[in-house]
């Protein structure tokens, strides 16, 4: 019997997109916004009063760096866990609906898991996909957690919906 050189590819878990990052939660998509904000705010004004003014440009340069800093801690936390993640089963406590205005809503979703034999609670804003939408209190939800930080979970389901 022939043995492999190489040992089997390990199994990829499934992570969610850049896309699905950030039209699924709140904080990612607020801090990408954060990035081109500024400059947009910043050429609109000089497009409406003919001259730029320079408390903007100011505005502008800090938030872009700002922006990109957090939206990539943002990112690298969601995928991270995705990828070094464990599944846990949790609770969700309660669901609160924030109207954005123009039929657009948000959730806020409070959710109970166990790490370790330690309970841990996290609520997460999330834009209002379909799985979001069916999310209701008591409902058993799967949950990813990293074990070195356990205090932040996500709920599976809702990243990781196709587009």
């Amino acid at each position: 019997m022939k043995k492999d050189k190489y040992p089997p590819p390990a199994v990829q878990k499934p992570s969610p997109t850049f896309l699905q990052i950030i039209s699924t939660d709140y904080l990612g998509q607020n801090f990408f916004i954060m990035t081109f904000a500024g400059w947009a705010i910043y050429f609109v004004d000089g497009l409406f009063e003919g001259k730029t003014t320079f408390l903007l440009l100011v505005a502008a340069a800090i938030l872009t760096p700002v922006g990109l800093l957090t939206f990539y801690w943002r990112y690298r936390t969601i995928v991270s866990t995705f990828a070094n993640g464990i599944e846990i089963e949790g609770e969700v406590v309660d669901v609160e609906t924030i109207s954005t205005g123009r039929r657009r809503e948000d959730r806020i979703l409070h959710y109970e898991y166990n790490v370790n034999g330690r309970t841990y609670q996290y609520q997460n804003r999330v834009k209002k996909n379909s799985f979001a939408r069916k999310v209701r209190a008591g409902q058993q939800v799967t949950l990813l957690a990293h074990e070195k930080t356990p205090h932040i979970a996500f709920i599976k389901d809702i990243y990781l919906e196709p587009l």
